[in-house]
């Protein structure tokens, strides 16, 4: 689990220092610098087991020094230091050299794959068949696109306790589609399709009847590789989420919250990039509900500053659920637009 995140000439970013929690939102404005602070932690993960670290792997690929160093404040070099649970991890990097510093390697948490999870805002939708993951390699995929060959071949795995809605049942299958039901109503089925390396999926819902995943709204695929990844989580894993509102109602975006509020109190932390309100205000609600305290909470709230570099405001919100330090462009946008049509 991660707790801090020092990054030092990456890209928009100057000097900074994030602390994690958690349950972590990543806000602010376009081109803030969001997307940035996910590339660092997934540029660390890809090099932390690596003899010679390398700017292009799987996960991101950065082109050379030039295009990684920040060229507002002519960054002379590259750093990006994790602190997480079982050690500190410093990633360096500048025109000559690269090097990874590590007290144990063996144990990070944040090996991807292996502690560290990632949903990009491009993963997966709707398909008319799914690939099965027969290589064995990668047990989500990059993009979500194993995540149904998952579910299907851990249908009756038994979750942690943590991880258990009620005490119906403690299968994955049971888990998933209680959740899937609760935000979104719906029913995940899955069908091996033999002597192939695919599976079709099919979605149902109050009526029971099966429909393919192409013919149902989009946000029920894009939704159910969310769910079926935390819930596979083990504790103090991390899981990486770009844009989880994507084509999802509000409704469906503020119970999706009460969801990774219930996968943060089993342990396991959630990273998520997000232009929701819903998601904020969500929480915002748990927190004065006392769901959720403010202390296992962390909202990085992002921006640029005068010299277009980027800028954290680490957003703290009462026991009540007030913000106390709001600042501009905060999911302000709703308020600015009544007092408009009021004439304020």
């Amino acid at each position: 689990m991660i707790n801090n995140l020092i990054v030092k000439g990456f890209k928009s970013i100057d000097n900074i220092k994030l602390k994690f929690s958690n349950l972590n939102l990543l806000v602010g404005v376009n081109s803030s610098g969001k997307s940035t602070i996910i590339q660092s932690l997934l540029l660390a993960s890809q090099n932390i087991s690596n003899d010679q670290p390398n700017l292009n792997g799987n996960l991101v690929s950065m082109g050379d020094f030039r295009e990684l160093r920040n060229l507002n404040t002519n960054a002379k070099s590259v750093m990006i230091k994790i602190e997480d649970n079982t050690g500190n991890y410093e990633l360096f990097f500048d025109d000559l050299k690269a090097l990874m510093t590590n007290n144990n390697f063996s144990k990070s948490n944040i090996t991807f794959d292996k502690g560290l999870y990632y949903l990009s805002a491009a993963r997966i939708g709707h398909m008319d068949t799914y690939e099965k993951n027969t290589k064995e390699i990668y047990k989500f995929g990059l993009q979500g696109e194993y995540c149904l060959s998952y579910f299907d071949r851990n249908i009756n795995k038994v979750l942690d306790e943590k991880l258990l809605v009620d005490n119906v049942s403690k299968t994955l299958e049971y888990n998933v589609n209680y959740w899937f039901n609760y935000i979104i109503g719906g029913r995940l089925n899955t069908e091996d399709i033999n002597q192939t390396d695919k599976l079709k999926a099919q979605f149902s819902g109050a009526s029971g009847i099966k429909v393919r995943t192409k013919n149902i709204g989009s946000g029920l695929s894009y939704l159910i590789s969310i769910i079926i990844i935390c819930l596979s989580l083990e504790e103090n894993e991390t899981i990486i989420i770009e844009n989880p509102e994507i084509h999802l109602h509000p409704k469906a975006q503020s119970r999706l919250t009460e969801f990774f509020i219930f996968i943060s109190k089993a342990n396991r932390q959630l990273v998520i990039e997000t232009h929701s309100d819903h998601f904020f205000n969500g929480l915002r609600v748990a927190i004065a509900n006392g769901k959720i305290s403010n202390e296992e909470v962390s909202i990085n709230f992002l921006s640029l500053d005068d010299r277009n570099c980027t800028a954290n405001s680490e957003i703290k919100i009462s026991k009540r659920g007030r913000i106390l330090n709001p600042p501009q462009d905060l999911f302000d946008q709703f308020e600015i637009d009544l007092d408009k049509m009021l004439g304020i």
